[in-house]
């Protein structure tokens, strides 16, 4: 088609567009939409005269979607051809596109440059399908066929192969996943979703978790050695090829430590001490755990399982050290920050509200049985040895109604007296601290509370970690916490007691080693609900010092805020655990 205008040449095109392979549809007319085009498909712009190149620009030529963002496409000039490649990871499905090509493109007709004498646009509707992608060792990908249905592709997938929908994995052969930039990815004990019933817990963004399987409408995920679901819109599926990266643990020396990877970051945390490395681990070497309990070599196979001890051990147990070895601890500890020249610590020793707590801690320890070294070290962790923000301008150790989502911290003037996370006092901060503890994640006479999991500082299945902390590994960096305080102070906490957890969800705890038909009396606590997805089979119980005679009962210690006796449970109830 030649349009002629006081009989000198116009510039004008001919738009045709090639599927990959090269099958080549005739032009269409330029106002028609498009449909069914597949997400890797190249445009060819054909003109009637050859295409100035330096007036094809990303003004000029450009294709955005349905909210009129630009994508990022590759554009080839080749005399009187414009090709336009998709963006990267191609076009996403189901979704409707518009071609620009503005009025400024210019041809060259002779000695002359004409512009186009209009500007067109052209949509068009990817296909609305998954493709089976074959994932190579580069970890990128390329499209083997397109069904219209995640069954009929999951039907057709082979080993190795993972599923696409637009540019986002939905199924894949192995790998990690990573929850997506939000505040917290809540993570279901079933597929359903029903936050009533199955919502578990919450992890912070950009969060690690072991890949098990996915369907169109969940994926499978390993978290802290339980499977559990979550949403494919709150994370990214990442096969193992493509990971630059993978959260892992190393021996050395001085303990173990956790080496954590952040996918959408591209980085590594800074390592953290968990405690005293596991015997069957060997200095160097790296090794894989989803819990910190059970360990894996590079090559998958099993190596061990260990429970770091004061991640488990139960904080109603009270340190050895006195308040004057405590506040040794934390004034030398404060001396060392000022000394390492970072400017977070400059004054730290006389800045620092963790300075001389330590009568206060223990006075603490024996009205409400909660060990000293345990608060010490929430405070150290939450407060970055008091020289947090919240610590400095709000009196606020722990933080303490300090959310994901309202974590703003104002200072000197600015401060608003008025906000529940704002504390008259340390000692009133400590205080409200130690009683929420007691009455919503420590007492199991309100075992119903979402709060309560067991009496540890556990990870995301079991202890306070579940719901106190969106961290997945804040339990973890605590008793990291515990074990150095306990090291520099000379290693009289570490390994005092053993530690068992329940063998079922349905365990007696009771004042005296009998068991008598209807003597309720007797059971000081039981774990168990008439329904619950909390894993009670799995609470962590610290057995006492002292031997029974019987052996069919075992003393352990008791969980009750205000009940400091030992009780008694059957030895069948607990499984003994090694710890490190």
């Amino acid at each position: 088609m030649r349009i002629f205008k006081q009989l000198w040449p116009v510039f004008f095109l001919v738009l045709s567009f090639v599927l990959i392979p090269l099958t080549i549809v005739n032009a269409t007319a330029l106002t028609d939409k498009v449909t069914n085009v597949p997400v890797d498909k190249v445009w060819m712009i054909t003109f009637n005269h050859p295409v100035i190149e330096s007036s094809i620009t990303p003004n000029s030529i450009y294709i955005v979607n349905s909210d009129n963002v630009k994508q990022t496409v590759k554009m080839v000039v080749e005399d009187d051809i414009v090709k336009i490649e998709p963006p990267a990871k191609g076009y996403e499905f189901n979704q409707t596109y518009t071609l620009k090509i503005e009025a400024d493109v210019s041809g060259k007709i002779g000695n002359r440059a004409e512009k186009l004498n209009q500007t067109i646009a052209k949509s068009f509707t990817t296909v609305n399908g998954y493709a089976v992608v074959n994932i190579k060792i580069d970890g990128s990908s390329s499209p083997i066929a397109y069904y219209p249905t995640f069954e009929e592709a999951n039907a057709n997938l082979q080993e190795s192969q993972g599923i696409m929908l637009g540019n986002k994995y939905i199924k894949i052969p192995s790998g990690v996943i990573a929850t997506n930039l939000k505040d917290v990815t809540i993570i279901y004990k079933q597929p359903t979703f029903t936050t009533a019933l199955y919502e578990y817990a919450g992890v912070s963004t950009d969060t690690e978790l072991l890949y098990v399987d996915a369907t169109a409408e969940y994926v499978k995920v390993n978290a802290a050695g339980q499977d559990m679901y979550v949403k494919h819109g709150d994370v990214t599926l990442i096969p193992a090829a493509a990971a630059k990266g993978q959260s892992y643990y190393i021996a050395n020396e001085k303990g173990l430590w956790h080496h954590i990877y952040h996918h959408h970051r591209g980085k590594y945390d800074s390592a953290y001490l968990v405690g005293n490395k596991p015997a069957f681990l060997n200095d160097g070497v790296k090794y894989y755990s989803t819990d910190g309990v059970k360990f894996y070599n590079a090559n998958g196979t099993f190596v061990g399982e260990s429970y770091a001890y004061f991640q488990y051990v139960t904080p109603r147990v009270p340190t050895t050290y006195s308040a004057e070895q405590l506040d040794q601890y934390i004034a030398r500890e404060l001396e060392a920050k000022e000394l390492s020249g970072n400017v977070r610590y400059i004054n730290a020793s006389a800045k620092s509200p963790l300075q001389g707590l330590g009568t206060t801690l223990k006075t603490i320890e024996k009205e409400q049985r909660i060990n000293a070294l345990f608060i010490l070290s929430l405070a150290i962790h939450e407060s970055d040895y008091g020289m947090s923000c919240h610590a400095q301008n709000y009196n606020n150790l722990f933080g303490l109604n300090v959310t994901d989502s309202n974590d703003e911290c104002l200072t000197e003037t600015d401060v608003n007296t008025e906000s529940n996370k704002y504390f008259p006092s340390i000692e009133k901060n400590i205080s409200d601290f130690v009683k929420r503890l007691n009455t919503s994640y420590l007492d199991p006479l309100n075992m119903q509370d979402y709060r309560y999991n067991g009496l540890a500082l556990g990870n995301k299945m079991i202890g306070l970690n579940v719901r106190y902390a969106s961290d997945p590994y804040w339990g973890a960096k605590t008793a990291g916490h515990m074990y150095r305080i306990d090291q520099a102070l000379g290693s009289q906490d570490y390994k005092e007691y053993k530690v068992g957890i329940t063998a079922s969800s349905q365990v007696s705890v009771r004042y005296e080693p009998i068991v008598k038909i209807g003597d309720e009396e007797n059971r000081a606590y039981q774990y168990k609900l008439p329904w619950t997805i909390k894993r009670l089979d799995m609470m962590p119980i610290t057995l006492a010092n002292m031997p029974l005679e019987n052996s069919d009962w075992l003393q352990v210690i008791s969980e009750l805020p205000s009940y400091g006796k030992d009780l008694y449970t059957v030895r069948e109830n607990v499984h003994i655990i090694t710890t490190h």
